[in-house]
């Protein structure tokens, strides 16, 4: 509970930097404690939590995963984008947690976490988990069901006693044995929920307002403990529903042979995705990965990461076979901008993967430097093409910065055409980094790519 705290707040911090990254998050801070009361009332031998092991407890973390749209989520063991369980071709684009736009995350994520728990390890499915964890939990938070924002907003869901949080002796339910019907059943499960949060933030609008805490606290902890029932609910509805017997299927295992650059992105794992589907998963550090369930049938496979490029596999899968695929990632370039040639569409079509669009251009990820390192950072544009890449950085935020301190500096530069290139070393002050595509086409219409290539010193 602890490392789940600070990990947000950490990251959290880094949003106050980068403010044109997403608005935010007012965040229902009882999390974990909702959570852990889901896990208590499931008991030991609920099918979730023999299948998720000793990930079932890391839950907790997880949770907050939703909230880390576009950034690095820290693990004790290693670090991942959170957008790898947030971005996937029934969810192309993030989606706000209040009510009424959080209602189009339920269905497509409650049918993404079952399949990860059929089909992928303990620890991916616990984070595709998570994610959903974090829609339902935000849904019960009084503000996010009456669509309260501001400082309303923060003292309807943040002014509760969180060790109070405890559903001893309520039993899970299993709303419908099919997974349709559970998931329907899972949805007006929801709609109950809203109304009964709603309802009480209508109770609560005058006691926040004039600061009356003690009127506040009894309320927001029903709306607590009617969300912890509907997440234990949930986690037994996800446990029995992934134990029900498939057709015919397969397995598709394979280790990812690559060259962990040097620096904080030697703990991102590489990812792998089947073009075409909606089948992706992380491997671990040492690059094993597996698919369980899978239809047998042809599928293009693709792996990735950062500091290593791209690879795509052919795969026939066949069952009674085994299907182990080694997948060795291109050394050079060592490019640690995932992606960074737009070759992968596979969460959405007509949009390259870790890229993201605005109004007038395509946002990518935070990248973490090491401080010492030298950097060639380059965009290779297309012949005629007069649109600019501006970089943004700042210094590495190691913990969370304290609401007095002073802001660090946000600092930019740009690329042209007639000026592409730019080589620099990471500092104390040059710790993140975001690169910007002004291009409202696709980036491919204007780049062939953009490149970060770690450099060795003269």
């Amino acid at each position: 509970m602890a490392l789940a705290r600070f990990s947000k707040l950490r990251w959290l911090a880094i949003l106050c930097f980068f403010p044109f990254l997403i608005t935010p998050a007012q965040a229902w801070g009882p999390h974990p404690e909702i959570t852990q009361a889901a896990l208590k009332a499931l008991g030991t031998n609920d099918p979730l939590i023999l299948q998720l092991g000793s990930q079932a407890q890391r839950l907790t973390n997880y949770a907050w995963i939703a909230d880390f749209r576009r950034l690095p989520f820290e693990e004790p063991d290693e670090a991942f984008y959170a957008d790898d369980y947030l971005i996937f071709p029934e969810a192309t684009t993030h989606l706000d947690h209040i009510l009424p736009e959080v209602r189009q995350t339920f269905r497509p994520y409650f049918k993404r976490a079952l399949q990860a728990l059929r089909t992928e390890t303990p620890r991916n499915a616990a984070r595709w988990i998570g994610s959903l964890l974090h829609f339902t939990e935000d849904t019960g938070s009084p503000p996010h069901a009456a669509q309260i924002r501001g400082e309303l907003h923060t003292r309807m869901e943040n002014w509760v006693d969180a060790s109070l949080i405890r559903i001893d002796g309520y039993a899970p339910q299993l709303p419908g044995s099919s997974d349709e019907a559970a998931l329907d059943g899972f949805i007006k499960r929801m709609d109950e929920l809203i109304e009964f949060s709603k309802a009480r933030a209508r109770r609560l609008h005058v006691p926040a307002t004039v600061g009356n805490r003690g009127a506040v606290e009894p309320l927001v902890l029903e709306c607590a403990l009617e969300t912890s029932r509907v997440t234990a609910d949930l986690l037994h509805s996800l446990g029995q529903l992934a134990q029900k017997p498939l057709k015919e299927s397969v397995t598709l295992h394979g280790t990812i042979s690559s060259e962990p650059p040097d620096g904080p992105l030697g703990r991102f794992p590489a990812k792998i995705v089947l073009e075409g589907t909606t089948f992706s998963t992380l491997a671990d550090l040492s690059g094993k990965f597996e698919f369980r369930n899978l239809p047998p049938g042809k599928y293009e496979l693709c792996a990735f990461r950062g500091g290593s490029g791209l690879s795509r596999v052919a795969v026939n899968l066949r069952s009674g076979e085994t299907n182990d695929y080694p997948i060795a990632l291109p050394k050079a370039p060592a490019n640690l901008v995932r992606n960074g040639d737009f070759s992968l569409s596979w969460a959405k079509t007509d949009a390259p993967d870790c890229w993201y669009r605005t109004s007038n251009a395509w946002e990518g990820e935070i990248i973490p430097l090491k401080i010492g390192q030298r950097y060639r950072l380059a965009a290779k544009f297309k012949p005629g093409a007069k649109e600019e890449v501006v970089v943004r950085w700042t210094r590495f935020l190691p913990h969370a910065v304290p609401r007095t301190a002073a802001m660090p500096k946000l600092e930019t530069r740009t690329l042209t055409a007639a000026a592409p290139e730019v080589v620099f070393t990471g500092a104390e002050n040059l710790g993140l980094l975001q690169l910007i595509l002004k291009s409202s086409p696709t980036p491919n219409a204007s780049w062939d790519s953009i490149s970060l290539v770690p450099i060795a010193a003269d």
